[in-house]
C-alpha cells in the first residue's frame, strides 16, 4: 500500500491489528461490515472491501453510515433516497439525526431512524409542526402542546383501567346541565377534598402516577397534576403540563374553557387551598408573595386572558 495509508490484518476475530505508515494522516473511520472489521482512509478509500459490490448500512462507534461500492466509498455532505426513505449524511458520512437547515429550510430527521419527517403533523419538544412533502417543516402551534390521549384502539391495560376509575368519579360529579366552567369546578373540587398531600411521586409517567394516586388519594404535586390531567382529558378538556422552571420542583395543568387558557392547580398550600382557573398575571402576582412558587417560562406556554 502507498504510504499514507492504512495497512492492517484481518482475522476471523475481526482486527488484530493496524499500523500507521507515516505522520499527519488523515482522520481513520472503522465500519463493521458482516463479521469484518474495515479501516478506511480520509478519502473513503480502503486496501479492503466486503465480497461484492452492494450497498448497506454501517454502524459503528459513532453512528451509522452508509457503504457504496462494497465499502470502497460512501455518502458525505448530501441527501441520499434509500428504500423510499431520505436521510442526509453530513461531512463525516453519518446519518444525521434531529433537525437541519438545508438551503433556507428547516427539516427534521427521525431520532431513532434518521429517516426524513414528510406529509404530516408532529410534537418535537413540546411543540407540533407540520411537514410537507418534500419535509419542509412549518411551526404550527408555537407553545408546548396539550397532552395526546390515544384513541381507543391503542389504549393499553393500565390506560383502560385509568379510564374505568375516572368515568367512576366523573359520573358521580358531572350533572347533565352543567357549564364548562361548573364541571372544571366539580372536578377542582373533588381532588381537593378527596386527596391528601403525603408520600411523593414514584414515576415521571403521568398516566401511572394518575392511576396509583386515584387508588390511593395521596401523593405530591405531580401526583396531583397526573390526576387532574386524567379526570381534565376524560371529561372532555385539553390539558398542558406546566412546570416551575427554577428548580422542577411543581408540576400543574393548564386547560381550556370558552376559548381561553387558564391555570389549574389542584396541589393545596397552607394559605390556599387550590388555584381554580387563574390567569398569568393572577399565578404571577401569587409567585411573587409567596417566594417565587409558581415561576413559570412563558414563552412555552399559550397565555391567558
Amino acid at each position: 500500500m502507498k504510504a499514507g495509508g492504512i495497512c492492517f490484518s484481518i482475522s476471523s476475530s475481526f482486527v488484530l491489528s493496524a499500523f500507521l505508515l507515516c505522520s499527519g494522516l488523515p482522520s481513520v473511520q472503522a465500519g463493521a461490515l458482516g463479521v469484518h472489521m474495515y479501516s478506511f482512509d480520509g478519502a473513503g478509500q480502503t486496501g479492503s472491501g466486503p465480497s461484492g459490490g452492494g450497498e448497506q448500512w454501517v454502524q459503528d462507534e459513532k453512528g451509522w453510515w452508509y457503504s457504496e461500492a462494497g465499502g470502497k466509498s460512501w455518502p458525505a455532505s448530501q441527501w441520499k433516497e434509500i428504500n423510499g426513505e431520505w436521510y442526509y449524511f453530513g461531512d463525516d458520512g453519518y446519518m444525521h439525526t434531529g433537525w437541519l437547515t438545508d438551503g433556507g429550510e428547516r427539516y427534521y430527521l427521525d431520532s431513532s431512524t434518521g429517516a426524513m419527517l414528510r406529509n404530516g403533523e408532529t410534537v418535537i419538544d413540546g411543540m407540533r409542526y407540520s411537514f410537507d412533502e418534500h419535509g419542509v417543516s412549518k411551526l404550527v402551534w408555537a407553545w408546548k402542546s396539550p397532552v395526546v390521549i390515544p384513541p381507543e384502539e391503542e389504549k393499553g391495560d393500565l390506560e383502560k383501567a385509568l379510564d374505568s376509575m375516572c368515568d367512576s368519579v366523573l359520573s358521580g360529579i358531572i350533572r347533565e346541565g352543567m357549564t364548562d366552567r361548573q364541571k372544571l369546578s366539580a372536578i377542582c373540587s373533588w381532588i381537593v377534598s378527596s386527596f391528601r398531600y403525603a408520600g411523593a411521586s414514584a414515576t415521571r409517567d403521568w398516566v401511572r402516577e394518575a392511576y396509583e394516586g386515584l387508588r390511593r388519594r395521596h401523593g405530591d404535586c405531580y401526583t396531583y397534576f397526573a390526576v387532574s390531567q386524567a379526570l381534565l382529558t376524560r371529561a372532555g378538556f385539553p390539558s398542558i403540563e406546566v412546570i416551575r422552571y427554577t428548580d422542577n420542583g411543581h408540576y400543574w395543568n393548564l386547560t381550556m374553557v370558552d376559548g381561553n387558557w387558564y391555570h389549574f392547580d389542584t396541589t393545596p398550600r397552607s394559605w390556599r387551598r387550590s388555584f381554580f382557573l387563574l390567569t398569568d398575571r393572577e399565578m404571577a402576582a401569587l409567585s411573587a408573595a409567596h417566594g417565587g412558587c409558581f415561576e413559570f417560562d412563558r414563552s412555552l406556554y399559550p397565555p391567558t386572558p
